[in-house]
């Protein structure tokens, strides 16, 4: 059972200087005691991999007021090293997010360090909220090459999250059978006239080649990818304007005979 006011564990994968991660500390400061333990650079599509060899470095960073550990690691290292070592007493549940950019499909979800971190808290024992905000490819570049988004860009993610986050809450978080899953949550770009929160299935979706060469170099730049357009996948939800929330439960993982 998650309580009123639980210790959410507050983590991304943008790293601490994502716009949309101070957003969700400003959102979810109204529901819970925030530990916040992020990733110190990018450590996007690193899914749910774990530092092996190598040490990680914890640093104590203030996020405009914010007391917050800065990791040297991945997501999923972050939610780790959160339970068992940096804070003092284990949280309630895992937020990952505000993710800039949709997650959803089956080959783009298994690669997320959104979802990664919330999984590393199933395992754990823990209650996970992956959160993404759809963006457009043009606001993805100015991402990408400003690490920032233009103020416009700013206040209408603002708008849906504030607007939509308490009913996430409501429906997601504070029911008695929120145990040890994840529920992915994607909000929309274009948001319908009448928006909802809708429950989707994780669509099949699967993706191509993933690097370009430059040289002797490869660089990270999608090229292709098969889309699942049935109308109850997560994918095809946010098409509609919608809120998109699909179970993702690792205990049933391989348990099919």
């Amino acid at each position: 059972m998650i309580l009123p006011r639980p210790r959410i564990l507050l983590t991304n994968d943008d790293s601490h200087d994502s716009p949309l991660f101070h957003l969700a500390i400003r959102v979810l400061a109204q529901f819970g005691e925030l530990d916040v333990v992020v990733p110190a650079t990018e450590q996007s599509w690193k899914g749910k991999s774990m530092t092996r060899y190598g040490a990680l470095y914890a640093e104590r960073i203030d996020l405009h007021g914010t007391p917050a550990w800065s990791v040297t690691g991945t997501p999923a290292d972050c939610v780790n090293l959160a339970i068992y070592q940096l804070l003092p007493a284990k949280p309630h549940l895992v937020v990952s997010g505000i993710n800039i950019g949709k997650n959803v499909g089956l080959g783009f979800t298994l690669a997320s360090g959104t979802i990664g971190a919330c999984l590393e808290g199933n395992i754990a024992g823990l209650p996970g909220l992956a959160l993404s905000q759809e963006i457009t490819p043009a606001e993805f570049r100015h991402w990408d090459q400003e690490r920032n988004f233009l103020p416009e860009t700013s206040a209408r993610f603002a708008a849906i999250v504030e607007r939509m986050m308490p009913a996430v809450w409501r429906q997601f978080v504070l029911p008695d059978d929120f145990e040890a899953f994840t529920w992915n949550v994607n909000f929309p770009s274009t948001p319908a006239a009448e928006l909802e929160i809708v429950r989707a299935r994780l669509g099949l979706s699967w993706y191509g080649g993933c690097f370009t060469r430059k040289g002797d170099q490869y660089h990270h730049a999608l090229a292709t990818a098969e889309l699942d357009e049935a109308p109850d996948t997560d994918d095809m939800v946010l098409r509609a304007g919608h809120v998109s929330a699909t179970r993702i439960d690792v205990r049933t993982l391989g348990q099919h005979l």
